[in-house]
């Protein structure tokens, strides 16, 4: 019971801090306000508009294409969309040639990891074998399939764009230079409080290295082999 009360209490807090000033904290119930938005907006649209079987890419590219920039959103759309649009090809064209069997299924599998390698599909390399996977199974490789399939993920893509662009998110940089300031005024004042070492003094008649005896102290060179003066001696009369 205290471990959920623990978790409320930090969750409360954090919705505080997002509140009362920006931040990561604010950028990120932003974030997941917006991708609520976009989800719902996007399985809506494509439940009224395509088949139930490909509805559900709509709100799965709407997840994808929010991040936490605009120029981030932008690139992993585009990489999952060249994901997308060559793992259905790959399955169609199978299905075309070969039919719907085992060995295609195996076929379409092991062309779609090797072709998911590929530097410039970033980190959307394993849509091209899951989108390969609903459109063999699934869609039996037909064209009408795979048309439904690319504009359910447009859908997706639009709406999570949009979102971006209706509620862009600023560069959450202005609390990190507050916290570069913060640091650099509180090392400044450390080192001007800071005590200034005072000065090693050593007993009067000390002669130093240089040959030169006083009470103040020798210079750091010369401290260290800093000798006791011979006593002068005195003639008496």
């Amino acid at each position: 019971m205290r471990r959920i009360w623990s978790a409320v209490t930090d969750r409360a807090n954090y919705l505080r801090r997002a509140v009362r000033r920006a931040g990561s904290e604010r950028g990120e119930v932003l974030l997941g306000a917006k991708t609520v938005i976009a989800a719902m907006a996007a399985w809506v649209l494509a439940r009224y508009l395509l088949p139930p079987a490909v509805s559900t890419f709509a709100p799965f590219t709407a997840l994808v294409a929010l991040r936490a920039t605009v120029y981030r959103s932008v690139l992993d759309c585009l990489q999952y969309v060249l994901a997308m649009a060559v793992g259905a090809t790959l399955a169609a064209t199978l299905a075309a040639v070969a039919g719907i069997h085992g060995w295609t299924f195996g076929l379409l599998t092991l062309l779609a990891l090797c072709v998911g390698r590929i530097r410039r599909f970033g980190q959307q390399g394993i849509q091209v074998a899951i989108v390969g996977f609903f459109a063999f199974s699934s869609g039996q490789g037909q064209i009408d399939y795979i048309g439904h399939l690319i504009a359910s993920v447009g859908i997706g893509a639009l709406c999570g764009l949009t979102a971006h662009l209706v509620l862009a998110p600023a560069c959450h940089t202005g609390h990190r230079q507050q916290a570069v300031t913060d640091l650099y005024t509180t090392m400044a004042s450390a080192s001007t409080t800071s005590p200034t070492p005072s000065k090693q003094t050593i007993p009067t008649g000390i002669t130093c290295a240089n040959g030169a005896a006083t009470g103040t102290g020798c210079p750091p060179s010369a401290s260290a082999s800093a000798t006791p003066s011979k006593p002068r001696s005195r003639t008496v009369a």
